[in-house]
C-alpha cells in the first residue's frame, strides 16, 4: 500500500512539473510573439483600415496644414472606374498598363531563366554548389547600386557601354532612357537577365526533392527526356511553379525601384507604385493615393487566393 501512495504521489509530482514547465514555456513562446505581432498590428492592421477610411475622404497634406474640413467622398473612387466623371484620372490606368507590362516580362522572363538554370546545375556531376552560389550573388546587389550600373549601361551618352558597342557597329548614339519608346524595356534588361537568383534556388530545391524512382519508372515507357520533363516532373513541380509565379506578380506590381532612381517616372515608365508614392508625397493628395493603394491590394489578393486554389491539392499521381 504503502509503495502504492509514493507511486501516485511521485507521479502526481511529475505531472504538475511538467504542467508547470508547459505553462513556462507557452508564457515565453507569447510573450517572444508579441513585439512582431504588436509591429504587425500596428503597421499593416492598423495601417490597412486607417487607409481604407481616408480613401472615402478628401484628406491632404495642404487640408491637415490648414486644418480644413475633410469630408466623406466617393470621388477618389471615381476617379479610377468611371470615364465620365470630370475628374477622371487617366494616368492611373496608364501606369497601371505600364505596370502589367513590366509583370508579364520579368514574370515569364525570370522563371523560364530560373527553370532552365536549375535544371542545368541539377544535371552537372561536380560544381553544384559553386554554380548555385555563383548565379544567387546578382540577388546581393542592393537596388541602388542595380539602378547605377543600369545607368552606366544604358546612359543616352556616348560613354554608356550600349552606345560604345552600337558605335562600334557603325550606328548612331541611342537615346536608352530618354526615349519614350525604348525607357521602359531598356529598365527590363537588367532585371530581366538577373533577377532569376530566387526563383533558380526554389526551382531547384524542388528538383531534387523528385524520387528518383518516378524518373526512372519513366525511362521504362519512354527514353524521350522531354515527354519525361513534361510528364513527370513538371507535375511534380506543381507547387514550386505556383509559388514562384505569385510571388513574380506580386513583385511586378510592387516595382517601384528602378522608376524612381533612374527615369524618376518620366518616359512613359511610371508604374503604379510611383503614382501612388508620388500622389501621397509630392502631390499632397493622401485621400486620393490610399484609395490607388486599395485597389493595388485587391490585385495582389486576388493573385494570392489564385495561387492558393491552384497550389491547393498535392500531384498523387503522374500521367
Amino acid at each position: 500500500m504503502r509503495l502504492s501512495k509514493t507511486w501516485k504521489t511521485n507521479n502526481m509530482i511529475d505531472y504538475s512539473t511538467k504542467r508547470k514547465n508547459k505553462l513556462k514555456n507557452e508564457v515565453k513562446a507569447y510573450t517572444l510573439l508579441g513585439l512582431p505581432m504588436g509591429w504587425w498590428t500596428l503597421f499593416f492592421v492598423v495601417a490597412f483600415f486607417s487607409a481604407l477610411f481616408f480613401s472615402f475622404t478628401n484628406v491632404s497634406l495642404k487640408k491637415l496644414a490648414t486644418g480644413a474640413e475633410i469630408k466623406f467622398t466617393l470621388d477618389n473612387y471615381k476617379r479610377i472606374f468611371c470615364p465620365d466623371f470630370a475628374k477622371f484620372d487617366k494616368t492611373f490606368w496608364d501606369s497601371m498598363g505600364v505596370t502589367v507590362v513590366w509583370t508579364l516580362v520579368m514574370t515569364l522572363g525570370n522563371n523560364l531563366m530560373g527553370l532552365v538554370c536549375a535544371f542545368l546545375i541539377n544535371s552537372l556531376k561536380k560544381g553544384k554548389r559553386f554554380f548555385l552560389a555563383l548565379l544567387f550573388w546578382p540577388s546581393l546587389v542592393s537596388g541602388v547600386v542595380g539602378s547605377d550600373v543600369t545607368k552606366m549601361v544604358f546612359g543616352s551618352d556616348n560613354n554608356s557601354l550600349a552606345n560604345k558597342i552600337v558605335m562600334l557597329f557603325g550606328g548612331q548614339p541611342v537615346q536608352w532612357l530618354t526615349d519614350e519608346q525604348l525607357a521602359l524595356f531598356s529598365l527590363m534588361i537588367m532585371p530581366f537577365f538577373l533577377g532569376f537568383c530566387t526563383k533558380m534556388l526554389i526551382y531547384y530545391s524542388s528538383i531534387i526533392s523528385i524520387p528518383e524512382t518516378y524518373k526512372e519508372a519513366a525511362t521504362l515507357d519512354t527514353s524521350g527526356k522531354w515527354k519525361i520533363f513534361f510528364k513527370v516532373t513538371l507535375p511534380l513541380m506543381k507547387n514550386a511553379l505556383m509559388l514562384n509565379l505569385i510571388l513574380s506578380i506580386i513583385d511586378g506590381f510592387k516595382i517601384l525601384g528602378p522608376m524612381q532612381l533612374i527615369t524618376k517616372g518620366g518616359y512613359g515608365t511610371t508604374s503604379i507604385m510611383l503614382y501612388i508614392y508620388n500622389t501621397a508625397f509630392e502631390d499632397g493628395m493622401f485621400g486620393r493615393s490610399c484609395a490607388y493603394a486599395m485597389i493595388l491590394f485587391l490585385i495582389i489578393i486576388v493573385f494570392t487566393l489564385v495561387q492558393r486554389k491552384l497550389s491547393g491539392e498535392e500531384v498523387t499521381n503522374v500521367e
